[in-house]
């Protein structure tokens, strides 16, 4: 009798669960339709951002987001400043995760358990429901298809410190970030003994992933050391000659996400949050050429990569040695 007793107890239980559950969920409609508007900031491309503001607004046509794309770090100045104000006027924010990652530090970030943040991977969300990294940007290797034949391409980061990448190459000139994922995932020593033999490898650096990535599809030189795989990808919609490889470790620069504490608009910022981290939400950004770690998703971006590549997201945790990696990365390099 006992195994009977405790089946109907669970089975009780869960529909209690989402007895209490459906409540919640229209009661939030409901605040969200009074309040009527939702304010959202994005480091996101504008393009993306748009779709998935579209996106929404056809799920629910009653509210009307206000998007604003902003660099990470203007954001981050801004919502200070709005916060010491008292004049807060966003309700969800996303933002590279090293800059959210310094705003969360400053406390102004509500916590707020979505229904949804279950479907994500343990190290994609905060423990206490301040944030969650719904989305990462690839991090790749990117070659003009004339001047490296798809057999000669470099297979790793390592491929390009051999002498026939010598004068071939193109970086960044802050590539901290990546630098630190490479840190975390193989060590210091022999990351720093990479950055040294790719610092030897007379390489040409730019500010800018777009502008690197159109440099090669140019043919200015062969390779970009490190890439990002959505803006490849639309380089390639375009007829440009280049093509990226997911090199071990494909380090994915995420993207922290949060409602704003003393939102606006409360109802309809735990909705939206709701809606970017949702399965609807979730294929909408991962379409428009980002990494998305829901389990239910798949990620298109992920095709052109071999089967079962594991994403390594950049941990939010590093962030305050940001500066540290800044300096290092520099020097390392020879960079001024």
């Amino acid at each position: 009798m006992k195994p009977q007793i405790s089946s109907v107890l669970a089975i009780a239980g869960l529909c209690l669960c989402l007895l209490i559950g459906s409540a919640p969920a229209q009661s939030l409609i409901d605040g969200a339709k009074k309040e009527g508007q939702v304010v959202f900031y994005a480091s996101m491309e504008a393009v993306s951002a748009q779709r998935i503001v579209a996106a929404f607004e056809k799920k629910y046509p009653f509210i009307k987001v206000d998007a604003t794309r902003i660099g990470s770090e203007r954001m981050a100045t801004r919502l200070v400043a709005e916060a010491q104000a008292r004049k807060v006027r966003v309700d969800v924010v996303q933002q590279s995760a090293f800059d959210f990652y310094g705003v969360f530090q400053k406390g102004l970030f509500e916590s707020y358990f979505s229904p949804e943040r279950a479907a994500f991977p343990a190290e994609y969300r905060d423990d206490k429901g301040f944030w969650m990294m719904p989305a990462a940007t690839l991090n790749v290797i990117a070659y003009n298809k004339k001047m490296v034949p798809a057999n000669e391409a470099p297979k790793s980061f390592w491929d390009l410190t051999e002498p026939k990448w010598k004068g071939q190459l193109l970086m960044d000139d802050n590539e901290s970030k990546w630098m630190a994922g490479m840190i975390q995932y193989f060590g210091e020593a022999k990351t720093m003994d990479l950055m040294r033999k790719l610092a030897a490898q007379d390489i040409q650096f730019r500010t800018g992933h777009t502008l690197l990535q159109t440099l090669v599809a140019a043919g200015e030189r062969a390779v970009v050391v490190v890439a990002f795989a959505n803006g490849v990808d639309r380089l390639k919609r375009e007829s440009a000659p280049i093509e990226w490889v997911s090199a071990e470790p494909v380090i994915g620069l995420t993207f922290g996400m949060a409602v704003v504490k003393d939102a606006p608009h409360p109802n309809a910022a735990r909705l939206f949050n709701d809606f970017l981290l949702s399965r609807e939400g979730q294929e909408v950004i991962a379409a428009a050429g980002y990494y998305v770690p829901r389990a239910d998703v798949a990620s298109p971006i992920l095709k052109e990569a071999p089967p079962k590549t594991k994403v390594i997201p950049l941990p939010m945790t590093l962030a305050p040695r940001y500066n540290e990696y800044y300096q290092t990365y520099r020097k390392v390099m020879g960079l001024k």
